[in-house]
């Protein structure tokens, strides 16, 4: 069975990659009603992150019998050691990223803490303008604006200004430019590698890398409690498969198939669903203006990629 046979559709990859974006969606709503059951944020970390590698891993080998590749892969012209650290110090990003994000969602309602992260929007508008030393666009500059806005306008009704934990919004923007990292350093990352294969060594790092920072700052106990235990055992399998497993492995599927411009609309979607599952299942309240401030980001995100024509007819150009 051939994986571009698989991917050949359009439709179905656009649709793969809109399931990506709810399955990260959820997590928010997941890490709070463990919370609320009194599970630490230390032991969903480790269960998080050992049961996504652990169904990744299976889903690796899956992909190896079910679509091998047939074309042969890039030789990369960088040492091998070199490759194990740039991979290591991405886990570490991506691991970073999770950390901030939930322990500001154990201060924050989820609706605040996911407008917070999806500032990362406009931080990697400066990281990759810093890092090529070229201004944004007039398109991307636009772009950071609406977003403001829309944050304004969708943090004026939920506590910006009221009793909102300033360590939880400090968390918030932190994961936040982690995130924005993270998608940075991903498009640049071992590109001789199949996308699966990045996606496991990069979780294995971060699996590393949290055992090693939850021993520090927290106890060594949680990390087999993170592991084995009943109820963080539950948390950690869900947070594992709809965090790490499913989503990357409709990304690897569904991403190369579809234009950039498309693929970041459609993880965008990312935002509505978090703050609707919070308003569903945590019973948060979720005002009509802060809805109107979500669709704002959302146009924010959007703009930049509708301006420039590149999301046309959903083919990426090197895919046609």
């Amino acid at each position: 069975m051939d994986l571009k046979k698989l991917s050949g559709s359009v439709v179905l990859c656009s649709l793969l990659v809109l399931l990506a974006a709810c399955c990260y969606g959820i997590l928010s709503t997941i890490v709070k009603i463990a919370v609320g059951n009194g599970v630490g944020i230390p032991v969903i970390l480790v269960g998080k992150f050992f049961y996504g590698l652990i169904i990744l891993f299976v889903l690796v080998i899956l992909v190896y019998f079910l679509f091998p590749r047939k074309d042969k892969p890039v030789k990369s012209t960088m040492p091998a050691w070199k490759r194990g650290v740039v991979l290591f110090f991405t886990g570490i990003v991506m691991c970073l990223v999770t950390v901030c994000y939930f322990y500001s969602v154990s201060y924050l309602p989820v609706s605040v803490a996911v407008i917070l992260l999806f500032q990362f929007s406009w931080m990697g508008v400066v990281i990759e303008a810093v890092a090529n030393r070229r201004m944004p666009s007039r398109n991307q500059l636009i772009a950071v604006v609406i977003i403001f806005i829309g944050t304004i306008l969708a943090g004026g009704t939920t506590g910006f200004g009221m009793e909102i934990n300033p360590v939880g919004v400090m968390l918030g923007l932190l994961a936040a430019f982690f995130y924005a990292l993270f998608v940075f350093l991903s498009g640049r990352v071992e590109p001789s590698m199949t996308p699966m294969n990045r996606s496991f060594f990069i979780a294995l790092a971060g699996f590393i890398f949290v055992c090693g920072l939850i021993a520090c700052i927290d106890t060594p106990a949680a990390i087999p409690a993170g592991i084995f235990a009943g109820d963080s055992l539950i948390y950690g399998v869900a947070l594992g498969l709809f965090g790490v497993a499913l989503p990357i492995l409709f990304l690897a599927i569904g991403a190369p198939r579809i234009s950039t411009g498309m693929a970041t609309i459609l993880n965008a979607a990312e935002l509505p669903v978090e703050v609707l599952a919070a308003a569903i299942v945590l019973v948060e309240a979720v005002s009509g203006l802060q809805w109107v401030g979500v669709l704002v980001i959302l146009a924010g995100i959007a703009f930049p990629h509708l301006m420039e024509k590149k999301i046309s007819s959903g083919l990426a150009e090197d895919a046609a």
